[in-house]
Parts: C-alpha cells; structure tokens; sequence
C-alpha cells in the first residue's frame, strides 16, 4: 500500500469517527496503540492503519459496513490467541471486538446470547482466548467430553454480512459458520446453551518424571487399557509435558463434569495409578475457581508458533517420538507439548449433518507449543517444534488424519480441502454466493 492511500484512507477513516465518537479507535501514534495491538504471541512486523473498537453490535455493523463501501481492507479480532496474527494486517483495520461482551441468560430455554468479543474465561475456557473464534473452528476444552466441542455449541448466530449488514443467520449460514467462521461473516453474537455445573472435581496430576520416556509410556498403557474398557464422557483428560521448576514432568490436567463427585474420586484414583504420582491436585472445586488455577499455567504473552498433527491412535512408534522429543525439549517455561482428544462414543466425537466441521473420530491433536519466554531461547524452541513435527509426521502413515486443525495451523501450511473433506466443494460455493468480493478475505477459513 502506497503512502497516498494510507494517506487517504485515514481520512476518511477520521470521518467516520468524527461522525460515530460512541467507536474507540487508535492510530499507531495513539498513547494507547501498543497497548491495544498486544497479544499473546509477539507481532512484531504488523501493524493495522487503525484499531477500531465498537462496544455495541450495531456499531460494530456500522464499522464494518463503512469500510466495505469504502473498498477499505479489514480483520476481525474476537481475543488474540492466534500464533500467527491472522487477526492483523499491515496497512489493514483491525476491528476489535473485545468490549461487545455481554452475556444475557434466557432462563427458561436454558440458552445464552453472548457478544461477538466475549472472552473465554467466562465459559471455563483459558480466559484470554476469544470464545466466538475459539468455537467456530473447533473449540476443545475441559468440557468437551462431556458437552461436545465448541462449535457443536452454537445455536445461533447475529452475523454482519458482506454489505455490512445484521442478520441473523439461516440454517445454511449457521451451518456454514460451525467450522469455517469468519470466511461467512463477522459473527456479532452467538446464541449458545447454557450447561449448569455448580461443582466438579479438577485439577493437575504430576507424575515422577525421572525418567520420562518410562513414564510416558507406562501412563499410555494404562490409559489405552482404560478406553478399552471404557471411559465416562463426564470425564475429560489432557495430557501434557511441562518445563516445572523441578525438571519436565508428565502433567495430566483432570476435570470430571459432574455433581457425582464421589464417581469422579473413584476415576480420579484410577488415572492416579497408571504411573507413580508425584504430585496430585484434583479436588472437589467450581468451574471458575479450576479456570483460576489452570490460567496460571498460561502466559498473558510469549513470542514462537505452535506446530499441530492430528493422530488416531499413540502407537508404538509414536510414543518412541514423543519419548524421545520430548527429552530435547528446550527448558524455557513457555516451551511445552499438550494432547487434546476426542474420544470414541463421546459427544464431541459425535459427527453433526449441520455442520462442516468434519473430523469427528477418535483422535489426538497434538499442539507442539515453540514459544519461548526469553528472545535468546526462540530460535532452540522454534528448531525443537520443528524437528518434533518432522519425527511425527515420518511415523506410520496409516494413524495420520488428513486434516489439521485449522487454529493451530500456520497459514502457509493450511490445506483446506484437507480439513474441510466432503465439505469443501460447497463451502466454495457458499463463499461466492455469500461474499462475492471477497471481502472476508482475511478470515482464517480461507476458501
């Protein structure tokens, strides 16, 4: 982009919110710009024309309807958790939708209408995340076991379309929104149902990890043993290894969702004894105050990418993998490695007609987290995440999922026909009846 355009772009830019002041906005010599342009993975090289930051669902439409008519480029920020800034563009609005961030309760359908930019820590996710982004493309979590994935929890939705305009979405654009997002609309607000949990039983296993590929392999056994013979969907499990002050340790974050605590003590102590236990703090505990605890394992800001493969089964030989890799994983705090899961015969592994979110089997998708708290350690974690993938992707061919995980996977690498499967051909023409220009060009589905 020329300087001129810029230029005259911000002018009218500076129209617009002379007429609409009710809009916050920050050009990059604004006190505040920095500030506002953080997030959790560092972004150096992009920098948007303006952040503009609506607070209502009827200014956010007049926003994006101003600079569609103007030809005027722009992103959508619902958090700001993605590792590779497809939530901001040089020389691009970023709009902002943090402070839409209601959330009304309809008591009688059980169901919430939540703003567009509400976070996720409202919704026992990691309370930093942007729920709407998070959902529409995927959304695993401590509950997914138990209710289903985040998409699968999207009943309706108010989506400001390519003319800038407020609907509501028809079955074909919610279905449509359920895995490929913002390539439809910018989602203003989503209508969700309400799961009442007052209490459950969570928290984090650490296993003896003196010699971690012994226990690694030792808790997978056991835990493959479990599934066979069959594990409750209220229980949902996630297995990681972290850098702990005391050495990298197999940490299995466990949440029972269920007011039927004492059956999730008797599970607590199953997956207790698939390894020794170096230290165990499950406990009867609220959603929220389990959110408090884990987002203290999760850095406000970190700078590196995360690598993704989705796996059906840990065979042999990818345990040897992670075994291995996992002992040259470099020991800066923010450097880690995470499974998520949808398990057999649970709600999220349940496949949905109204919805192209399509993988739906038994699975694990790994996140192989490269980020490094100090800038002298980034390019060991960077090389480290990459041999770690390379490993895991030369390993039996037969285990591998065609698709990745569309948030984790850096733009370059995404194959959209791949994620999308059977699918993809009639996203394709979604996307040209609904946005013909293609004005949602920067939207992280891109089709």
């Amino acid at each position: 982009m020329t300087e001129d355009l810029a230029r005259a772009r911000l002018h009218k830019l500076a129209g617009f919110f002379a007429n609409n002041p009710s809009i916050q906005h920050a050009t990059p010599s604004s006190p505040k710009f920095a500030e506002l342009r953080a997030a959790y993975v560092s972004l150096p090289d992009l920098n948007p024309l303006v952040i503009a930051r609506p607070s209502t669902v009827e200014a956010a439409a007049s926003m994006v309807s101003f600079v569609v008519a103007n030809d005027i480029p722009f992103t959508i920020r619902s958090g700001g958790h993605d590792s590779f800034g497809r939530f901001i563009r040089n020389g691009a609005v970023a709009v902002d939708m943090r402070l839409i961030n209601y959330v009304e309760i309809d008591q009688e359908s059980s169901t919430a209408r939540i703003g567009g930019g509400i976070l996720g820590g409202d919704f026992g996710t990691v309370s930093s995340v942007g729920y709407a982004g998070w959902a529409m493309y995927g959304g695993y979590g401590p509950y997914s076991s138990k209710f289903g994935l985040g998409v699968d929890q999207i009943l309706a939705a108010k989506v400001i379309n390519a003319q800038g305009e407020l609907v509501d979405a028809d079955t074909e654009l919610l279905k449509a929104l359920r895995g490929a997002g913002g390539a439809f609309g910018v989602v203003a607000e989503l209508t969700i149902p309400v799961h009442r949990l007052a209490q459950t039983l969570a928290g984090a296993i650490a296993f003896q990890s003196d010699d971690l590929p012994a226990v690694i392999r030792q808790y997978n056994t056991g835990y493959q043993a479990l599934c066979a013979e069959g594990i409750p969907a209220e229980l949902t499990l996630q297995q990681s290894v972290l850098n702990l002050p005391h050495g990298k340790t197999l940490v299995v974050l466990f949440v029972w969702a269920s007011s039927d605590i004492k059956t999730g003590q008797l599970w607590a102590e199953k997956i207790s004894a698939l390894a020794p236990v170096a230290h165990n703090a499950v406990q009867s505990t609220t959603p929220l105050t389990y959110l408090t605890c884990t987002d203290r394992m999760v850095p406000s800001h970190t700078r590196g990418r995360v690598r993704t493969i989705s796996l059906k089964r840990l065979s042999e030989e990818v345990l040897d993998v992670i075994s291995t890799s996992v002992l040259k994983m470099p020991t800066d705090p923010h450097t880690f490695f995470a499974m998520h899961e949808i398990r057999t015969g649970t709600p999220s592994a349940q496949g949905h007609s109204d919805s192209v979110f399509a993988v739906r089997e038994g699975l694990f998708v790994f996140e192989i987290i490269a980020n490094a708290q100090r800038e002298e350690n980034l390019d060991l974690a960077t090389a480290w995440g990459q041999e770690f993938w390379s490993e895991l992707s030369r390993t039996n061919q037969e285990s591998f999922l065609p698709s990745t995980y569309l948030s984790l996977t850096a733009p370059k690498e995404v194959q959209m026909s791949r994620i999308f499967g059977e699918n993809f051909a009639w996203l394709v023409v979604m996307r040209g009846k609904h946005d013909p220009r293609g004005v949602f060009a920067a939207a992280t589905a891109r089709l």
